[in-house]
């Protein structure tokens, strides 16, 4: 498998909750630009802050929540495949789509921003264990 490990520069992040905002997408488990959708009233915002959404029914800075790996390369989906349970391949899950699910039994955000390139949003307490599982997997 051919695959590329590295750590994503996350920055700011805004959980945003309330009805949809222009810019949120509204369609379930998309990303449109840096806003994910998590919920039906709920999408986190990589680079937001809080006074972005003065609509919004709550918008925290949740900035220290997450770590972020980018799996690229064109064995990513393999690798992820040995560890979750999604169907991976671009035809179930294709580049623009999000999901939150387990990856080697650690809760993770799930991105695809193109065919070859996975994005996994982690608590940072669960960073070091997600991050030697990739790197074994690969």
């Amino acid at each position: 498998m051919t695959a590329v490990l590295s750590e994503l520069e996350l920055g700011a992040q805004v959980n945003v909750r309330g009805e949809p905002l222009p810019g949120l997408p509204a369609e379930p488990n998309t990303v449109q630009g840096d806003a994910i959708w998590l919920g039906p009233d709920e999408w986190l915002v990589l680079g937001g802050r809080e006074e972005d959404y003065p609509g919004a029914a709550a918008a925290v800075d949740v900035s220290a929540n997450r770590v972020g790996f980018a799996l690229s390369g064109p064995g990513a989906a393999d690798v992820l495949a040995q560890g979750c349970s999604l169907d991976l391949d671009a035809s179930a899950f294709p580049p623009g789509r999000c999901a939150q699910t387990l990856v080697a039994r650690a809760q993770v955000i799930l991105l695809r921003p193109d065919a070859e390139t996975f994005h996994l949003l982690v608590r940072p307490s669960f960073a070091p264990y997600l991050r030697a599982w990739l790197e074994d997997a690969l």
